[in-house]
């Protein structure tokens, strides 16, 4: 068996909350999975964004995820300095990337921010590495979420639980069955 994971950031700048968000499958349910979760966008060509969506789509988006074979996994850091977000993402970065590793995932995809973002990481994933804290064994890499649906599950996750951090508890309790969250401080 191979585990497989996706991860997206939801970041709350009004209220100093950095959400880094995964969600693990197994290998084989792949393809099952990034079809149902195409079916959350269905116009051909779009990609599913969260922020882009009415609260309904939001629902059923929450919905639809809690129904799939996936386990959903958060950090959840706070307080943070809207001018030090990178700081925010590499603890948070470290904490998921260490459970996804002590829990057996063999492969993790992050969503590509830009070349000089998506470089910083893989540095600073390089630092992890030589410190021990990630085996080499787990890949790491980025991909675009319009070429990889399983992105928008992590955009869904993500943005649940930086909803619910917020005003928006509803969220949570849609995809709370098999969610691990784990909080960090960051002062």
């Amino acid at each position: 068996m191979s585990w497989l994971a996706y991860v997206d950031e939801s970041i709350r700048t009004d209220d100093g909350v950095y959400v880094l968000a995964a969600v693990a499958l197994d290998a084989a349910d792949g393809e099952s999975v990034r079809d149902a979760v195409r079916s959350l966008e269905p116009r051909p060509g779009r990609r599913f964004h969260w922020r882009d969506k009415e609260h309904f789509e939001r629902v059923q988006a929450a919905e639809l995820l809690a129904q799939l074979p996936v386990i959903p996994i958060v950090v959840i850091g706070a307080p943070v300095d809207p001018r030090r977000q990178e700081r925010a993402r590499r603890h948070c970065l470290a904490a998921l990337l260490f459970e996804l590793a002590t829990a057996g995932v063999d492969e993790v995809c992050l969503e590509t921010r830009n070349p000089v973002a998506d470089r910083r990481d893989l540095d600073v994933i390089g630092g992890f590495r030589v410190r021990g804290m990630i085996p080499a064994t787990v890949r790491i890499g980025h991909a675009r979420p319009g070429e990889e649906p399983l992105l928008w599950a992590a955009d869904v996750i993500a943005r649940a639980i930086s909803a619910a951090e917020g005003r928006e508890s509803a969220y949570r309790k849609l995809i709370s069955a098999a969610l691990t969250e784990l909080r960090i401080r960051l002062d």
